[in-house]
Order: C-alpha cells, then structure tokens, then sequence
C-alpha cells in the first residue's frame, strides 16, 4: 500500500520533471528513493553510480557540440511529511551549478544554494560561493586571522519560509547569462510553478502568523470570524 509520503514525495517528483523538462533541452525524470521510514530523497535519474547521490542535469550548449555537456544542474532534496497534517516538508535542499572544463576530470560545484530545515549552527536556507576573494582574504588578514577557503561560508538568504527555489536557480542563470539556452516557452513554465510555490508558503505563513494575518486583513476591511 502507498503510503502518504509516497505519494506526495512521487507527485513533488512530478512536478520537478515537468518544470526542468519545460526547461532544458533532454532533461531527465526526478525520481524518488528511500531514506529511512518517514524521509525519502527526490533527484534526477539514475542514481550515480560513482557516488551515494543522484545524476546531475546536463545543461546541453551549442559551444559543447556533440561531446558530453560542461555545464550542470544539482538538484536534490529530502522530504518527509508532518504527521498531524501530512503536508510535504522538505528537509535538507542542494541546488547548485556544477562545471566539468574537462572530460577527463570530475565536476566541481561553482555555487551551491542549500537548506537545511533543523539547521542550529548555521541558516536554514545559505548559499555557499566556491571562488576566492581578496577583500576577504584581506579583513581576516589584518585582523590576525587565516582566512577560511569562501566556500565555507555560509550566506544566509531568506530563511525558511523564502528561500531560493529551483525556479529561482533557473532565472538567475539566465539572467546573468550562465546558461541562456532554455526550450521554448521555458519562462511560462518557470513562472506557473514559482506562481504555485509563492501560494504555498503564503499559506504556511499565515498558518505560522495567524495573528498577524487576521490583523492584517481586518485593515484591509475583511471581516474575519475565528472559528467555531
């Protein structure tokens, strides 16, 4: 019998094939994998066999030609769903853009956008940047200090409730011209599921701010009831 997380894990799998595959060229299918008996792990088939993880989404360029793609999307999360509500909760999210300049070496990551719902010594949502920076490098510098490596940092960016989403990774790489060639009408797609994402975390925040909510609306001249 399937169970609920089952089926919500197999649905919010649904939903990421359809966005990445209205996306870019090729794509492959998101699949769902056991983690345990309340948390399943969602990410683009097959699972890497060199590694305990999902494939990553080539990004196919015309500069590639017809050998493997340089460039790639990581997308993978873990979910599971509450258990007085049964709502899909994602637990730990890794977004990220990965290079491969050369075929006979492996990817690396150039940024990696990550949540982590129970996060205590870091944000939930932060973004890890893997290049280098002098002005950092100075500020630990003459303060004494040796300067950490900048992909250890973590740069918190919007918190639980308003972290980047995939849709989010895809229009800043078009927008900053990393990766500009999409399917058509790929816009459309990434506009109708980030349109569903905004809806959804409205509702969670008004469920986390009832009251703010209620007070809110009442201002705009809603007349507000509490339930019976």
């Amino acid at each position: 019998m399937t169970s609920a997380l089952d089926e919500a894990s197999n649905e919010f799998a649904a939903q990421l094939t359809e966005l990445i595959q209205g996306c870019v060229v090729g794509a492959r299918e998101f699949g769902v994998v056991e983690a345990g008996d309340d948390q399943r792990r969602i990410g683009p088939m097959p699972l890497n066999p060199e590694k305990v993880g999902f494939s990553l989404v080539p990004l196919p360029r015309e500069c590639d030609g017809a050998g493997p793609a340089t460039l790639m999307l990581k997308i993978e999360l873990r979910v599971s769903v509450t258990p007085h509500s049964g709502f899909l909760v994602v637990q730990t999210s890794d977004y990220g853009l990965w290079v491969r300049p050369d075929p006979r070496r492996r990817e690396r990551p150039v940024f990696r956008v990550e949540y982590v719902r129970n996060a205590r010594s870091k944000p939930s949502a932060h973004v890890h940047l893997h290049a280098e920076s002098l002005e950092i490098g100075w500020i630990y510098g003459t303060a004494g200090l040796a300067p950490p490596r900048l992909a250890e940092f973590h740069f918190p960016v919007g918190g639980r409730r308003f972290r980047p989403t995939v849709e989010d990774l895809l229009q800043f790489l078009d927008r900053e011209r990393l990766y500009t060639e999409w399917n058509p009408g790929w816009q459309a797609v990434v506009d109708r599921t980030l349109g569903d994402w905004e809806q959804k975390q409205a509702s969670a925040t008004v469920r986390d701010h009832t009251d703010v909510a209620v007070e809110q609306l009442r201002e705009m001249g809603y007349e507000v009831k509490p339930p019976v």
